[in-house]
């Protein structure tokens, strides 16, 4: 059975309300960080500050960002920061998972792009046989 691309399936079980899942990556990540809440704000305010982002985060602001409610959520800009700061694209991942979509780090896009280069080689290689085979008839 064939759908539109943009077509839901009745059977996909993602959720497209990334809220709890966004909110429990974060939670993870700051526990697993070495820094404390109260440093990790101080660093998101500075690299705020170097790449000219007008943002100023507190620790409850952060703890907010926490709790279970889905109306206190960061913004994309102060999101990318403290990922920044934190070192990891696991929230950034809980975005894009519901779309069926993957973030990937540079170490799979050089990977990625090896594979491609790969699979160009062999229809290369396959094509040149062919065309040897043709020739030797």
């Amino acid at each position: 059975m064939s759908t539109h691309r943009d077509q839901l399936s009745l059977f996909d079980t993602q959720s497209l309300n990334i809220a709890a899942q966004l909110k429990r990556e974060l939670r993870l990540d700051l526990s697993e960080s070495r820094y404390s809440r109260d440093e990790i704000c101080d660093q998101v305010n500075r690299l705020a500050s170097i790449e000219g982002v007008r943002m100023s985060l507190t620790k409850a602001t952060l703890d907010s960002w926490l709790k279970d409610d889905p109306g206190r959520m960061p913004g994309l800009q102060a999101l990318v920061i403290l990922c920044a700061v934190l070192g990891t694209n696991a929230p950034i991942a809980a975005l894009a998972r519901p779309l069926h979509a993957q973030v990937v780090g540079d170490d799979e896009v050089k990977l990625l792009t090896w594979a491609k280069a790969d699979v160009q080689r062999r229809k290369a290689a396959r094509r040149a046989r062919l065309a040897l085979e043709a020739i030797e008839v």
